[in-house]
């Protein structure tokens, strides 16, 4: 191979070089946002500690200014429940506060935010959400699913610099992870034109295949159809990517939706955001039109109807390389697993919260039980099966641990179920050519070869030459994207 006499040279020796990460499923710009914004809950022990936080910090800021706060874990608080407006009211009086746990899909307020936001006793629960309430039927202050949506509408709307650095802010951090990609899960429509603005003013370094998400969903197909746009369209840095369908919740707010009952409570089984009859609708709909779908499904029997609605659209409009998407397939069975692959669904997965919460006695056995914790992230069987699994951080909604591949790979490699375990070249290509392959990008990335693009990370040891678990303590040394290079320790 001739070098030009011009080149720099990288010595790599020891290291490991690698196609860049491609983390197929964050929330970029949200990760941004809160870094920049919001108080980080993630290593809080108690409500009391959260609670000195909030009053501490409200001090600082003008009477009505909004507070947010996110990243707590209450099965990691000596109270094990979720704060209320009881707990918040006497530190907060007049900032409306909203804070928000790592898996997000419910939110803590104070009674000012209530206020502001309209809602009390007469207030219905919203399709697909729910209002707790105290003994007396008023709002405790704990909002589920599609109730937040209430609140999100009384805050002040973002304005579009501190956007912008929310961008620049993301892109720091994934970069100096040897991370190049992201599949942006956008929190609304509008976010597409927040990736195309900061590409245009050169702020964009990561290359971003956007999914948008709307509670309006029909009025964005709608849209794209009449405009002919579809999954793909865009240029190397921002691409439009499939649409984003909420369709059960979170484990650790007991709402992803299973078969049977949560361990812990009894009471419930989950709750879905959409019915399973309207989601039939959307994907057959998002499907004809020529659009990839990502399916929001945790719980087994949501997952079982997320396949029953892609099994109806391909039947009724065949076409072959859909390359739909189920996100997060966390508690799945292998009859699911089995026409996951029958019917060509892509399974979207997060290895860090196998790390984080699979252990023994962890938040997934506490959900549960020991006996369904069986069928959770079963990576080995997916993969086995012939499955496309991508691997993605979620991180923006999940900071418990920070953006960080490595930890993912560990994860997966070093899973607390041994017969889930895969090998270190398997989770590395979940996480580079298996990420593009979910973008219909596996042409042009994902891998180190002659004509595509030059996204190359240098990580800084030799992973093949370690003990798997020190593979979590790994660092990137150096970020290429395009040949250009844009982080170096």
């Amino acid at each position: 191979m001739n070098v030009p006499k011009d080149a720099k040279v990288i010595d790599a020796n020891g290291k490991t070089v690698i196609p860049c990460f491609i983390d197929s499923h964050s929330h970029f710009f949200l990760m941004g946002l809160k870094v920049l914004t919001e108080l980080d809950l993630s290593m809080t022990k108690s409500i009391s500690e959260v609670m000195e936080k909030v009053k501490t910090k409200v001090n600082e800021l003008p009477d009505g200014t909004w507070l947010k706060g996110h990243g707590w874990d209450e099965s990691n608080w000596t109270e094990k429940r979720y704060p209320t407006k009881k707990d918040m009211d006497p530190v907060s009086p007049n900032h409306p506060v909203v804070l928000t746990p790592y898996y997000w899909h419910m939110v803590t307020v104070n009674s000012r935010a209530l206020e502001l936001a309209k809602i009390n006793k007469q207030t219905p629960d919203p399709p697909g959400g729910k209002i707790e309430r105290d003994l007396t039927g008023e709002a405790s202050g704990v909002l589920k699913e599609e109730a937040m949506k209430l609140i999100d509408k009384a805050q002040p709307p973002l304005t579009e610099t501190l956007a912008m650095k929310a961008i620049e802010k993301a892109c720091e951090i994934v970069l100096q992870w040897g991370c190049a990609s992201i599949h942006e899960l956008a929190s609304t429509s509008s976010d597409l034109n927040t990736y195309q603005k900061a590409f245009e003013k050169d702020l964009l370094k990561v290359r971003s295949y956007v999914l948008p998400a709307t509670r309006y969903i029909e009025n964005l197909l709608d849209g794209l159809d009449t405009l002919g746009i579809r999954t793909g369209f865009g240029n190397e840095f921002v691409k439009l990517g499939s649409v984003k369908i909420w369709f059960d919740g979170a484990m650790g707010s007991h709402t992803a939706v299973f078969s049977e009952p949560y361990a812990d409570d009894p009471t419930t089984s989950g709750l879905y955001t959409i019915s399973p009859e309207q989601l039939n609708l959307t994907v057959a709909r998002a499907h004809k039109i020529g659009m990839q779908v990502a399916i929001h499904a945790i719980g087994d029997k949501a997952i079982e109807e997320a396949l029953d609605a892609i099994e109806i659209a391909v039947k009724d409009e065949p076409r072959k390389d859909h390359r739909h998407r189920i996100e997060h397939c966390e508690v799945i069975n292998e009859d699911q697993i089995r026409r996951m692959k029958r019917l060509g669904v892509i399974a979207a997965v997060q290895p860090n919260f196998v790390g984080e919460w699979e252990h023994p006695g962890g938040m997934y056995e506490q959900r549960l039980g020991l006996e369904r914790l069986k069928l959770c992230n079963p990576f080995r069987n997916l993969i086995d099966e012939g499955i496309t699994v991508t691997f993605g951080t979620d991180c923006g909604y999940c900071p418990p641990f920070p953006f960080n591949p490595l930890y993912g790979l560990w994860s997966a490699i070093c899973h607390p179920i041994e017969s889930h375990r895969i090998t270190l070249e398997e989770a590395v290509k979940c996480y580079t050519l298996n990420g593009a392959y979910a973008s219909f990008e596996e042409k042009i990335k994902g891998s180190i070869e002659p004509g595509k693009l030059a996204d190359i990370a240098i990580l800084s040891e030799d992973l093949t030459a370690i003990d798997a678990e020190r593979i979590k303590d790994v660092k990137a040394d150096l970020t290429m994207v395009g040949g250009k290079i844009q982080w170096q320790a």
